[in-house]
């Protein structure tokens, strides 16, 4: 059983302007806020129509939320970023958690087929 671990996902670092910003995993607290967030943002990046991304970017209060709880930007400076930015950086806090769910689903595919396999 020393096999056994729990995945922790790493925060990663992207260059914003002149300034490094760590892009956290999301956490229990803002699970919610960041399903609502990705869900409307990916739907309106399928439609492509820029208009109405700009226009939920700017309403999303939603999305500030994630991005306040996601990196280590303040909430002053995540109100006053450029939409195009801020929307950037919520499909880059999208992407860090979607690669680590999807390595946390290969990895209990793995555990629960172990588990269920029989023993010789």
């Amino acid at each position: 059983m020393n096999e056994l671990q729990i995945l922790f996902p790493a925060a990663t670092r992207i260059k914003v302007g002149r300034r490094w910003v760590s892009i956290r995993p999301v956490e229990f607290r803002s699970f919610d806020e960041f399903g609502t967030a990705s869900a409307e943002l990916l739907a309106l990046l399928a439609k492509g129509d820029l208009s109405q991304i700009y226009s939920w970017s700017k309403r999303a209060e939603v999305v500030q939320a994630v991005l306040a709880n996601c990196t280590n930007l303040t909430k002053w400076r995540i109100a006053r970023l450029p939409v195009t930015v801020g929307v950037e950086l919520m499909l880059h806090v999208i992407a860090l958690n979607s690669r680590f769910f999807e390595q946390a689903l290969v990895n209990a595919t793995a555990l629960l087929a172990g588990a269920t396999s029989p023993k010789s």
